[in-house]
């Protein structure tokens, strides 16, 4: 391929300015790859038939001496950078697409209609012009000249202006010129810009796009890869000289374990599961999802391997659902209702700023470990991991909250900030979370031209698409965007506010201070286990009311580092269907319960259960001996006998042990209750919950 070397102009880019336009510092640069180009792809889509635009990573390695023989006037210096024969390479190909359409050269092109050819490879700040595409800005194609050296190769097939098939080949490389190293030739030995293309030579210095099928394909199977069938059009943009510990290592964040150990998730080891990771992260609306409104649906493939449905992480599965229901749409994953998850739609309303008072949609939930199969045998990592966030490190979790616009691509999440600051965070076995979907449809007021709320904010995104933010039209700031926020927070805060109501229906033992006294763990405990704590007085405690009985026996507390087993002893007099225990803090003026102590109070928890175990001994004066045990990581066990539940209660403790028969009946329950002992100055209280009598 011949180069064409940019020439020197006034007001002309140089490659290290373009290299800075969009130097996005927070979000990796294979995350950045992954949005801008599926968002390519997504907004070159065909007028065919088929539902859905398929995009495919493509990884491996080339041989550099038959890569750099094919680009002239850099090839002794490519063949100098690179020592090792074989190396590596990332593509992003796409199917069902336009492909690169559009006037081949300048000279040809009328009306400013550019083409995607010309506005791709040869222009900066050329932006797709329809309504609803990925960007208004043009600048995020920069990132493709970051993630190799800045060599970035284009091939696609078209049907061009005659109805005919036609392939297309051409390649461009984008360095900082100020560099020692860098690999462009001087333009006429004096001047660098740092910007070069290579195709077809027309002219002195002058390319276009190689368009013979025979070179190309030659040229293609380089790095393995096939050209587009018959029939088929799209694009495939091959990046070579990557540095794949480069790309993996660039903005990660760090995690670490209780001993401080670092942490290693799957995707974090190889490109093609980070890029796996990174395609569900910001397309989790759109991907596989068949009731995606506004136009074709997305498919991913990797080397091949279609990246399915159910190869989707929970998280994100959950965020799509979410997303359908914030749309009206009810898709046919129902693993929330099955699980019997309130899930929340509420129409974010704006007036005298838009013509219809719909902005947009917010659905959100609360769920669980479980839904998010952070349990054995799954262990999924924590959700704030799949989104490149850190990990709280305290008793309570942020909300999770994202949004997007019609395209479907998620433009960020958000865990601090505006969309989320007041609503309350959950306990850290429970996460809320939140998408919030534009009402793409409606149409700002007083505009002229008319101005659609989706181009509104499309031209709000900045370049990098991380963010939305308001702006003046026609000299007045609608303070869309602030609104729609302030309205999201008070929208999911009323409905996750705490309820200072206990419904509960509880007894107290008449145990509380005694218990307190003999629960209380002597001073100075905690450095080393011991077995039985001296000090305690060995009498047992009996408290009757009506149909149940409760014994606790202080000799068979056990204390250790980590806090406190006590065991209790539960007896029916007659059939009851529901009993168990209440933890509560023992004051001076009374028992206070954990939501007292929380948020009334806000205070933190003082201890909490972190795991039960239920012995059934009798069933109706049948011998049973059979154990159901509940803990901070499954708080929900049974058995053909009883079902036994650690609970909350919109606080962050669990401090509820709920036991459920399976059939009405008289019981005599061996318990055994493991305490967290957050604080050694503050009393623990259990309360009996009234049985239920048949």
């Amino acid at each position: 391929m011949n180069i064409e070397v940019a020439e020197p102009g006034r007001m002309t880019q140089t490659g290290s300015s373009l290299l800075r336009l969009i130097q996005n510092n927070n979000m990796p640069i294979l995350d950045l790859l992954v949005r801008e180009s599926i968002q390519n792809s997504l907004d070159a889509k065909d007028s065919s038939n088929t539902k859905y635009v398929e995009v495919e990573f493509l990884t491996g390695e080339f041989d550099k001496n038959s890569l750099n023989q094919e680009f002239d006037g850099i090839e002794k210096s490519l063949n100098k950078k690179f020592e090792k024969k074989e190396n590596r390479y990332i593509a992003v190909r796409d199917y069902h697409t336009v492909g690169l359409t559009g006037k081949l050269h300048y000279q040809d092109v009328e009306d400013n209609q550019y083409g995607n050819l010309l506005k791709l490879v040869y222009e900066i700040s050329k932006p797709q012009e329809n309504e609803g595409s990925g960007g208004s800005w043009g600048l995020g194609k920069t990132v493709y000249f970051r993630v190799g050296v800045g060599l970035v190769i284009y091939y696609s097939k078209i049907i061009n202006e005659d109805g005919q098939e036609e392939s297309r080949l051409a390649a461009s490389l984008v360095e900082d010129e100020n560099d020692d190293n860098s690999l462009i030739p001087a333009f006429n030995g004096k001047y660098k810009r740092g910007i070069a293309w290579w195709g077809k030579e027309i002219e002195d210095n002058k390319t276009i796009p190689i368009t013979d099928t025979e070179y190309i394909k030659k040229f293609l199977q380089i790095f393995g890869i096939d050209p587009y069938k018959a029939d088929e059009t799209g694009t495939t943009i091959i990046i070579p000289y990557i540095d794949t510990e480069k790309l993996l290592e660039n903005n990660q964040t760090t995690y670490f374990d209780a001993e401080e150990n670092e942490v290693h998730f799957s995707w974090q080891n190889t490109i093609e599961e980070y890029i796996k990771i990174a395609v569900q992260r910001w397309y989790c609306p759109r991907l596989n999802n068949i009731y995606y409104p506004h136009s074709k649906f997305l498919r991913a493939k990797i080397n091949g391997r279609q990246l399915s449905f159910d190869d989707m992480e929970p998280l994100f599965k959950v965020i799509q659902y979410l997303y359908n229901r914030a749309l009206g749409v009810d898709s046919d994953y129902d693993a929330l209702e099955n699980d019997d998850i309130a899930i929340k739609n509420e129409t974010i309303e704006l007036r005298k700023v838009l013509k219809k008072s719909a902005a947009g949609y917010v659905a959100f939930t609360k769920i669980n470990r479980k839904i998010l199969k952070m349990n054995y045998p799954d262990n999924k990592p924590n959700p704030f991991a799949y989104i490149n966030c850190d990990i709280p490190n305290s008793d309570t979790n942020k909300p999770i909250l994202c949004f997007t616009r019609k395209p479907g691509m998620i433009v960020s999440y958000e865990e601090i900030g505006k969309w989320v600051d007041g609503i309350s965070e959950t306990p850290n076995e429970e996460y809320i979370i939140a998408i919030f979907v534009l009402n793409s449809e409606n149409d700002l007021v007083d505009t002229s031209p008319v101005l659609s709320l989706e181009e509104y904010i499309r031209k709000s995104e900045m370049a990098d698409h991380t963010s939305w933010n308001d702006y003046s039209v026609n000299k007045t700031n609608p303070r869309i965007v602030n609104k729609i926020q302030n309205s999201v927070v008070r929208k999911i805060s009323k409905e996750f506010s705490v309820n200072d109501e206990d419904n509960t229906s509880k007894l107290n033992s008449g145990l509380g201070k005694l218990f307190g006294d003999l629960l209380l763990p002597p001073e100075n405990f905690g450095k080393k286990p011991s077995p039985i704590t001296k000090n305690i007085k060995n009498i047992k405690q009996v408290e009757k009311h009506n149909d149940v009985s409760l014994m606790f026996d202080p000799s068979l507390n056990k204390y250790s580092s980590a806090g406190l087993r006590l065991t209790f002893d539960i007896k029916s007099k007659n059939k009851i269907s529901k009993t168990g225990l209440v933890l509560s803090i023992e004051s001076e003026t009374g028992n206070i319960t954990f939501n007292e102590w929380e948020n009334k109070m806000g205070l933190k928890k003082p201890f909490e259960i972190i795991e039960s175990n239920v012995e059934i001994v009798t069933v109706n004066d049948n011998k049973v001996n059979d154990i159901v045990s509940a803990s901070i990581y499954e708080p929900c066990k049974r058995n053909d006998y009883c079902t036994v539940e650690l609970l909350k209660d919109n606080t962050t403790a669990l401090h509820q042990l709920n036991i459920e028969m399976s059939q009405p009946a008289i019981v005599e329950l061996k318990i055994t209750v493991h305490l967290l002992l957050c604080r050694r100055d503050i009393k623990p209280v259990f309360k009996l919950q009234k049985g239920d009598n048949e």
